[in-house]
């Protein structure tokens, strides 16, 4: 039992970090609509506060490449959640799960896991914009990293409509402040030399298997409990 449990909260785990940037008003986290542009050892991070919720730390970086690939990762802090981090090598933008190539997760103290790619992707869903985006030219804004000359985009899709402010010097997706009626985000920190947070070696995840039937010697029917 205790096993199943662990494996229950490492896939609680890994959905929640791999849609921490997914959709708006549908998760802890925001969705990045602007371009990824990876950078061996850059970071940002942000505050994250969805609506009703306390708010949320979020760091993303380039902590390695391979090959052609880039590791992504990304870490969670929040009250509820405690630190969760995942870590991908994607050959694209991580919002579409069709890059991702490797997946590795590690919650609190818990060892390193690697999760199947084919699974984490079944009933996904490419996160790749595809509404309207409309350019609203340079805006300055203050956040707590700093005061940024940015340049301002809106988002509309099917009723929904999100904002989002850009600076290039910000590593890997360039955002200084996004916002829909459901969250907000804002840039805290950011800079260079990211390393990653998961040192080990991860171990390779393994679905338990399930008992089938009746325990041997147990016969179907009432039991003396039921005879009371």
């Amino acid at each position: 039992m205790k096993k199943m449990i662990g494996v229950v909260s490492i896939i609680l785990a890994a959905f929640l970090v791999s849609n921490a940037y997914a959709q708006f008003g549908k998760s802890i986290g925001p969705r990045f609509y602007s371009d990824f542009k990876p950078v061996v050892g850059g970071w940002s991070e942000y505050q994250v506060t969805p609506k009703g919720e306390p708010p949320s730390k979020m760091k993303i970086a380039i902590v390695g490449k391979e090959g052609e690939g880039y590791w992504y990762e990304t870490v969670i802090e929040g009250k509820q959640e405690g630190r969760v981090i995942s870590k991908m090598l994607v050959a694209g933008n991580p919002g579409d799960q069709k890059n991702v190539r490797r997946m590795i997760f590690k919650t609190g103290n818990d060892p390193a896991m690697e999760m199947p790619v084919k699974m984490m992707q079944q009933g996904s869903q490419s996160q790749e914009p595809k509404g309207k985006m409309i350019d609203k030219g340079e805006e300055t804004i203050k956040v707590p990293a700093g005061t940024f000359k940015t340049q301002h985009y809106q988002y509309q899709d099917e009723g929904v409509r999100s904002e989002a402010w850009v600076h290039k010097d910000v590593s890997p997706y360039g955002v200084v402040k996004s916002q829909s009626k459901d969250f907000e985000m804002v840039l805290t920190g950011y800079g260079t030399g990211a390393r990653t947070l998961i040192t080990e070696t991860p171990q390779k995840f393994e679905m338990p298997k399930l008992p089938r039937g009746m325990p041997k010697g147990s016969k179907p029917g009432k039991s003396e409990e039921d005879d009371d």
